[in-house]
């Protein structure tokens, strides 16, 4: 993967809840503040105390695999991190255009040859009308063949 500019400024991202699992199942703990910096990403607390903070170098995976919603009901996209040693982490992140934030993350990653696992382009609308328009011309060909009205 080839190495990127590191993006001018932080992306700083504050109300982020981080999932993970309990005995009752998943929880989203709230008021969270995720930072991805020249340093690496750092998650505080509202108090300002770090939670969790791991340098780019200790990171093999980082992906906005899937858009959400928020505990709150606000639209968001999960950042899903994995470590080195395959410890994950999950996070939701507030935004009300989730595809922006991808693009950001996806921008610290590649300056930092971190993989990401983005969703497959779509196939264009071209080669889709082609493939059908040459089903529905062999069909034809095989039906008229058929019916004894071409022969090959």
């Amino acid at each position: 993967m080839p190495r990127t500019k590191e993006p001018a400024t932080p992306l700083l991202i504050s109300e982020v809840f981080l999932l993970t699992d309990s005995s009752d199942g998943r929880v989203a703990i709230p008021h969270l503040h995720l930072a991805l910096s020249s340093d690496g990403i750092e998650l505080t607390k509202e108090d300002g105390e770090v939670a969790w903070r791991a340098p780019w170098r200790t990171i093999d995976v980082l992906t906005t695999a899937e858009r959400t919603l928020g505990p709150d009901g606000s639209e968001g996209i999960v950042l899903a991190v994995v470590e080195l040693g395959g410890r994950q982490h999950r996070f939701v992140l507030p935004d009300p255009e989730p595809h922006r934030v991808a693009e950001e993350v996806r921008r610290w990653a590649r300056a930092h040859r971190i993989q990401t696992f983005e969703p497959p382009a779509a196939v264009s609308r071209t080669l889709t009308l082609a493939v059908v328009v040459a089903a529905a011309g062999t069909l034809a060909a095989l039906l008229l063949s058929a019916a004894h009205i071409l022969h090959f």
